[in-house]
């Protein structure tokens, strides 16, 4: 948001809407962004957005890591997805996204791993790993986003964000076999006593 003017927004906004397709844009990654917002339009990036109506097309917005309660409600209001890239967070020491938060309010959260400039590595296996440890640290809570919470953010929640949940995302009768192998013989998976936990803290691409 911070690259384009409010005029453009509108733009791109009529034009998503006259082509009934997504909008994808980054949103509330720093504290500067989020200061330069408030100083130019007196309201943070994510009303600002919602003022615009960029919102009412559906919206996915990568990182959303300075929300306030009042942006909270509005992302959950406009059904926005929310994609969390915890290593390009990290590396660029902008902080991390109260996705537990979201989660409980009824936020769609989905995993991301941002560009290459900002992750080096783009593995997503990674990012369930640091969303399922960052999140028990910063909210001193073993339980928080659990690995089957964390695991949902890397498919179904994904396929969500992208308007194709009744396609992919899921082993379901009539959807797509988008999946792939792990080879649970591999020694960082033992050991193996819960599927869902391996693939969350020990899967490798």
């Amino acid at each position: 948001m911070y690259l384009c003017g409010p005029e453009y927004l509108r733009e791109t906004t009529e034009e998503a809407l006259k082509r009934k397709t997504r909008i994808h844009i980054h949103l509330s990654e720093s504290r500067q962004e989020v200061a330069d917002s408030l100083e130019k339009y007196g309201k943070s990036p994510v009303q600002h957005l919602a003022d615009l109506g960029l919102f009412e097309c559906l919206t996915a917005a990568a990182h959303c890591v300075h929300l306030s309660v009042e942006d909270i409600e509005l992302l959950r209001k406009h059904k926005v997805s929310v994609l969390n890239n915890p290593t390009s967070n990290l590396k660029l020491a902008n902080g991390f996204a109260p996705v537990e938060e979201l989660l409980k309010k009824g936020v769609n959260v989905a995993l991301g791993t941002d560009g290459s400039a900002s992750n080096n590595n783009v593995n997503l296996f990674e990012e369930m790993h640091l969303a399922a440890l960052v999140n028990k640290a910063i909210n001193d809570n073993t339980e928080s986003v659990p690995a089957q919470q964390v695991l949902r953010m890397a498919t179904i929640n994904g396929a969500k964000a992208l308007g194709l949940e009744k396609e992919i995302g899921s082993l379901e009768v009539g959807k797509r076999a988008d999946l792939i192998l792990l080879d649970a013989n591999k020694p960082h998976y033992f050991p193996r006593h819960n599927p869902v936990s391996s693939i969350a803290y020990s899967a490798q691409a």
